[in-house]
């Protein structure tokens, strides 16, 4: 695709018309004319329900948008990464961390290594080292420092299955703030810590500049013959670690065809199966391999991820929605927006198509969240009563993890209520302040349990969903690039600080700013 070719599609052309007919018809009129909309508009996935009856959809939608998947070659793209193509254009790179999962075909190579061998030896690692660290007695605090997909990850998930936790405590360092790092190290002992150094490359600034901190911390206290027993490391750079000073035993490898934000399926879990034990950490691999199957075998109009990223686009290009908002309604789930967020902006917040072309349309949305019920006293009133329209996705729990019945019973209530007052609204002409004009739509997701199994099977959905919208909107998913002029230009002023950042300081602001910050800080 060449060129902006895709709105000039005729199944593009067909959706901009089909959008003149749907825009002024509301959800409850859509509602009125099924009553038994829901039964045709829901998928169900081995403990797992979507409901996204509440779209502004309906049938000739669903084919429209199906037909724009089909003939944006969605079928061949997910086969050419099966098969372990380089999708990742930019990089030259496999996208296969389905492989992670057992979701690739046996004998697959890349670079002339058997993918199914590594990844079983990489399974083996993390069982025996997540056991080892688990037995040893001594050892009572892990610390995992990495930042972006090295520590949302495995942070989320320790987060959401922290009932279940019976390992040692788990924390996570990523902010180069040197304050949240001297908060942790004050309140643990150097002799039973023990920290996991999860950097893809091994050079991102601040995991390296933690690492560094906490390396002299552990010098300072056991000498330097004993420091290098209380680090782990899962990379795809062994050298540098090497360099570094850690074991070759203490080093879990990851592999460039594994995407950071992906890593939580292999080396970089690590974390999780110390917290939870292994067998907790491979239930999420069984239920991400479930969503693989689905998403692999499934026709595209019972798709789950499929449907997700059509109604994603739907909106973001036909309706003009900017934003997303993620409302996991478990206090647990309190970082899943924020890993969503990730996985979502870092992989289709891009202007450029694959030939390098500025596209004409838009791409991934603003995506933001919270738990229910906070969310309601927060930002929900703008989703309610402002002019602009954000669609949501309520994200439920149907079982409880726990034996507060009343507790949970309101909290699913308000999540069912919250997306059926966004739907519905409420008309009230005598007072305009408590106006809602509803209308508003939603997905709504409920899990069986909150448990490894059907957290996995949850990800991998929304990992599917936005490589989809990738692959329509003929756009690299699986690159960074925006991540890094940042880090570049970072690099060269700290290096000038305690000289004159001059050279690097081409406009007057920023040379302002520096300047500053040295009178203040440097040559205090």
């Amino acid at each position: 695709m060449s060129n902006n070719a895709l709105t000039k599609r005729p199944e593009w052309l067909a959706l901009e018309n089909h959008f003149k007919e749907m825009e002024d018809v509301p959800l409850r009129a859509l509602f009125a004319d099924d009553p038994s909309r829901f039964d045709h508009f829901h998928l169900r996935l081995d403990g797992l329900l979507f409901d996204y009856s509440k779209h502004k959809i309906n049938a000739r939608t669903k084919a429209l948008l199906c037909a724009l998947a089909r003939a944006c070659d969605v079928e061949g793209w997910r086969a050419r990464m099966l098969s372990g193509a380089a999708i990742n254009t930019t990089e030259n790179r496999a996208v296969l961390h389905m492989a992670l999962r057992g979701s690739t075909p046996e004998g697959l190579e890349v670079d002339g290594e058997n993918v199914t061998d590594f990844v079983q030896d990489t399974l083996a690692l993390i069982k025996t080292t997540s056991e080892r660290v688990r037995a040893d007695k001594s050892i009572t605090d892990v610390v995992n420092i990495g930042i972006g997909g090295s520590d949302l990850g495995p942070r989320m998930m320790c987060r959401a299955l922290i009932a279940s936790a019976d390992g040692p405590n788990i924390h996570f360092i990523s902010n180069i703030d040197g304050d949240a790092l001297s908060l942790l190290l004050g309140k643990l002992n150097p002799h039973s810590t023990v920290f996991l150094i999860a950097s893809k490359t091994f050079n991102t600034l601040e995991t390296l500049t933690n690492t560094a901190a906490a390396r002299d911390w552990l010098l300072a206290a056991l000498g330097p013959d004993k420091v290098y027993d209380h680090f782990l490391t899962m990379t795809a750079n062994p050298e540098a670690a090497l360099k570094f000073g850690i074991a070759p035993a203490n080093i879990l490898l990851l592999r460039n065809w594994i995407g950071g934000r992906y890593s939580l399926w292999g080396a970089t879990g690590l974390a999780l199966a110390i917290a939870c034990g292994f067998e907790v950490f491979n239930d999420m691999l069984k239920g991400a391999a479930v969503a693989d199957r689905h998403f692999i075998q499934s026709p595209l109009e019972e798709n789950i991820p499929v449907l997700m990223a059509l109604i994603g686009i739907w909106y973001r290009n036909f309706w003009k929605y900017d934003a997303l908002a993620i409302l996991p309604y478990a206090q647990s789930l309190e970082i899943l927006p924020s890993y969503i967020q990730q996985l979502d902006m870092e992989s289709n917040g891009k202007g450029a198509g694959k030939n390098g072309e500025t596209l004409d349309y838009q791409t991934g949305p603003v995506v933001f969240g919270e738990t229910g019920s906070n969310a309601q006293h927060a930002f929900m009133q703008l989703l309610h009563q402002s002019r602009q329209v954000i669609p949501a996705e309520f994200i439920a729990i149907a079982g409880a993890h726990h034996g507060m019945k009343a507790h949970h019973m309101a909290l699913f209530g308000n999540a069912l209520a919250q997306s059926k007052a966004l739907m519905d609204g409420l008309e009230n002409t005598s007072e305009p302040c408590k106006n809602f004009p509803g209308n508003r739509p939603s997905s709504t997701l409920i899990l069986d349990q909150l448990d490894a199994y059907h957290l996995g099977m949850l990800l991998a959905l929304y990992e599917h969903k936005i490589a989809v919208q990738g692959a329509i909107w003929n756009i690299n998913s699986f690159d960074q690039w925006g991540v890094e002029l940042g880090k570049s230009i970072a690099d060269a002023l700290i290096k000038d600080f305690d000289n004159d950042t001059r050279n690097t300081c081409t406009d007057s602001s920023t040379a302002g700013l520096a300047q500053y910050f040295r009178e203040k800080f440097i040559k205090s």
